[in-house]
């Protein structure tokens, strides 16, 4: 099959959840189609990004930018409402890559056209070329959730306004695809609630199994940590509301104990934490892995978000034992109390990371557990098998999903 796969940002390095998730499917999808990729300069490593991608048999092209993406201001946010988009799809309406997008049609003959993300959706052609969009998150779903956990007027303006937008925009502009494919069933229901008839399907987020083995060797008692790119608001407030509302709890059975936030970008506000009541921000670092080793516990105290996390995949794939709460581990077939520890409010989550500083079998047992699970579920090779399965369902018209094909 030939394949044209659009992203607004180069895959590798991987660097965040998003960049994670691309960078795997097109090492899956490369292994049994023809694809050439298209996507924007956004930072100093992509072209070396685009040479890695090109050492994996991918046709890749990258767009330069003349300048720095515009920032969203009054006049940007003016931009988006009279072109009907929200804010941060207008931001990457750039002229250089309709073109770039537009002379790929024009030189190739493509099978199917794989959209990743209304960022590059919103450059959807009417061709006759089969389409897939694929969401990492239902956007809309993501504004609601910022608008309700803050108490400042201006902001829940500010985000009312994004989620109205993207709820509109999901709803006119995902009709135009062959096949919507979304994260997690619990987005796939909302779009599917919010869209009627769109038959949404799902490519689920995975893990390297072979990448991310179990080192219990290196575990160090009383070490907890989160993971993520740590300029994205939903890491950041999941960051501090543990330093600030749940640490403490802990601390006072475990008053050395360690708190690592391991990822890119911390802003100002969360490394003023740093060196402080042992909590560590280490900012980007080459390899997350020993951080997660050293983990007695790792800790998902996520309240937004939206798709699935990579990070608990990586935790259980490593034979980590995870504390989240519902809205961190949504989407995820894990059994609490068996896979997963499930602890919503602070006193709780604080009781459930301590009853596992406590006891180490039980933590094992989540790890062995959950690790059988990722294996069984959510290696890339499976789901590279899946979302394979979906383009050739659209490229020959089949309308059954993909659920629907390994049921029959």
């Amino acid at each position: 099959m030939r394949l044209l796969f659009l992203s607004i940002t180069v895959p590798f390095p991987a660097t965040d959840g998003g960049r994670l998730r691309v960078l795997n499917l097109l090492k899956q999808v490369v292994q049994r189609n023809r694809v050439t990729f298209l996507a924007l300069e956004s930072q100093s490593t992509d072209r070396e990004g685009i040479e890695y991608l090109r050492s994996l048999g991918i046709d890749a092209h990258l767009v330069p930018l003349a300048s720095r993406l515009p920032h969203i201001t009054l006049r940007s946010g003016s931009q988006a409402v009279l072109k009907r988009k929200p804010l941060t799809v207008a931001r990457y309406d750039v002229p250089a890559f309709r073109r770039a997008f537009h002379s790929l049609l024009e030189t190739n003959c493509f099978d199917l056209i794989h959209y990743e993300m209304f960022h590059t959706g919103q450059y959807r052609l009417e061709t006759n070329v089969k389409s897939l969009l694929s969401l990492q998150n239902v956007d809309s779903n993501i504004w609601r959730r910022l608008r309700e956990q803050t108490s400042t007027p201006l902001k829940q303006c500010v985000y009312w306004t994004q989620e109205r937008a993207f709820r509109r925009y999901e709803r006119t502009e995902s009709y135009h695809f062959d096949l919507v494919a979304c994260a997690s069933e619990i987005d796939r229901d909302l779009m599917n609630e919010s869209c009627p008839g769109l038959g949404a399907d799902v490519i689920p987020n995975g893990v390297d199994t072979e990448l991310y083995q179990p080192n219990t060797e290196d575990e160090e008692e009383a070490t907890l940590i989160y993971t993520g790119s740590m300029d994205w608001f939903p890491n950041e407030d999941a960051a501090i509301y543990f330093i600030e509302e749940i640490l403490p709890k802990i601390h006072i059975a475990y008053p050395n104990l360690k708190f690592s936030v391991v990822g890119q970008l911390p802003t100002d506000r969360l490394k003023r934490f740093d060196n402080r009541h042992g909590v560590v921000v280490t900012g980007r670092v080459d390899d997350v892995k020993p951080y997660i080793a050293r983990a007695a516990v790792y800790v998902v105290p996520l309240r937004i978000g939206g798709g699935t996390r990579l990070k608990i995949l990586e935790a259980l794939a490593m034979g980590k034992a995870v504390v989240s709460t519902n809205i961190g581990a949504e989407g995820l077939n894990l059994t609490p109390g068996s896979e997963i520890t499930i602890a919503d409010e602070p006193t709780a989550f604080a009781d459930a990371v301590l009853h596992l500083l406590n006891d180490k079998s039980m933590r094992r047992k989540l790890g062995e557990n959950g690790r059988r699970r990722v294996e069984a579920e959510y290696d890339w090779r499976r789901i590279g098998e899946r979302l394979q399965g979906m383009y050739e369902s659209v490229v020959t018209g089949d309308s059954r999903t993909t659920a629907e094909m390994n049921n029959s």
